[in-house]
């Protein structure tokens, strides 16, 4: 997390955005651009769609740098779930997807640890710098497009 972490908040929703993690892909603003719309000064409105509608505008983000959770009340009961939707302990496999000319786009759970170790994040998606230029290893920062990163083939 870069420090400048953002919350928004509705009773329904909180949907947190780490600008040190977006590589400006606008998957959240073609989706829902009555709630995600960057030329406005509080640019995310979480009042102006319904909470499922925007926690799948969230899913859409490749890097994480938006996440949305719900309150514990907000959260349905576990016995009024569908029987025949897959358990929730099956872990779906990992894909790692090559963006040209950009990171390296992760989704399914995965942990990622530092040299010591130590725990960075674990998440269900993320974009991994691949360029060597990101100010906030391990994770893209965007600095490929203005490095010009091409990969060798």
């Amino acid at each position: 997390m870069s420090g400048r972490l953002q919350v928004y908040e509705t009773p329904e929703l909180r949907v947190t955005f780490d600008p040190g993690r977006c590589i400006h892909s606008a998957e959240c603003v073609r989706a829902l651009p009555s709630v995600f719309d960057p030329r406005q000064r509080q640019w995310v409105r979480l009042e102006n769609a319904s909470a499922d509608a925007v926690a799948a505008a969230v899913n859409r983000c490749p890097t994480g740098a938006l996440q949305a959770t719900r309150p514990a009340a907000a959260v349905p009961d576990p016995a009024d779930s569908d029987p025949a939707a897959p358990d929730p302990g099956t872990q779906a496999a990992v894909v790692i997807r090559l963006a040209d000319h950009g990171p390296l786009l992760v989704r399914g759970r995965v942990r990622i640890v530092d040299a010591a170790g130590e725990l960075v994040a674990e998440e269900d998606r993320v974009a991994l710098c691949r360029c060597g230029r990101s100010g906030n290893a391990p994770f893209c920062d965007g600095s490929h497009a203005r490095a010009g990163f091409t990969p060798a083939r």
